[in-house]
């Protein structure tokens, strides 16, 4: 009301606290005094120079939990993402989890690999021509109550990758937030961020458009599975060793959620 000196104190609309960082609006929606921007999730790369990258919104029709679920487990890879980044070598190899109060970690090495088609090209982006066996890593950081960011990457073969030298290979960081909207849906913020090539902004939306077809894979099967769950309200959850990254950040959930006595409350993205 621009052209008015005095404003009713009863004209007024709720207000958040709100921070802008990573490319994305934080807003904390529980008691305005307990709102901590050092709670915001750590998603640096999303914009720090050494990285470039982009990234997109799924609505997805599931409740939030599963794709949790989804991203801790990345052996399903093997069987939803065959032709692009699947390969038997992830159920096969070792992985360990730990965790914190807040967090959950789960690392797998595959080494002496052949590439699946998506790591061959990004080493080819890197190192033209590039053929043989690579060391293949994925490295799953969860942060209550709903950020994942997976450490991704390929090098050439007994390189050192393993030991911490990643030169001879490329690195990308998988950026994932989701924000609950209703028990069934939620919106799924992701970005692939990458340390190599920079400056191309040609791969950059090949990245990016590749990333998308794999995720849309990942959303026809979240559908399907809030589907049969609906349908099977009765059924019982079991879960197999290889679900040990999605059961303690369950856990953490249902820890958060038995002390405030209702859905967690923390910041959460909004665009």
């Amino acid at each position: 009301m621009p052209a008015q000196e005095t404003i009713n104190p009863s004209a007024t609309v709720p207000s958040f606290p709100a921070v802008e960082r990573y490319r994305y609006v934080w807003v904390w929606p529980g008691d305005p005094a307990l709102a901590d921007p050092d709670l915001i999730p750590d998603m640096h790369q999303m914009t720090d120079p050494e990285w470039a990258g982009d990234g997109q919104l799924i609505e997805a029709g599931c409740n939030y939990q599963l794709v949790l679920d989804n991203l801790m487990d990345l052996t399903h890879e093997e069987f939803v993402h065959t032709s692009r980044i699947g390969q038997a070598e992830l159920s096969e190899a070792e992985f360990i989890t730990s965790h914190t109060d807040t967090t959950v970690t789960v690392e797998r090495w595959m080494l002496g690999i052949d590439p699946p088609p998506f790591w061959r090209k990004n080493m080819r982006d890197k190192f033209p021509g590039f053929e043989g066996k690579v060391d293949r890593w994925q490295i799953i950081h969860y942060q209550a109550p709903s950020t994942i960011c997976i450490d991704v990457g390929v090098a050439k073969a007994g390189t050192g990758a393993p030991e911490g030298d990643r030169s001879q290979g490329v690195n990308g960081y998988v950026m994932n937030t989701i924000t609950p909207e209703t028990d069934r849906t939620c919106h799924y913020f992701w970005a692939f961020m990458r340390n190599y090539c920079l400056d191309s902004q040609l791969i950059t939306t090949q990245l990016r458009e590749g990333v998308h077809r794999v995720f849309g894979e990942d959303e026809a099967m979240l559908i399907a599975q809030q589907e049969a769950i609906d349908a099977n309200p009765d059924y019982e959850f079991y879960s197999l060793n290889i679900d040990a990254g999605g059961m303690w950040v369950r856990r953490l959930l249902e820890r958060m959620l038995a002390v405030e006595g209702r859905p967690p409350v923390a910041p959460v993205a909004v665009d």
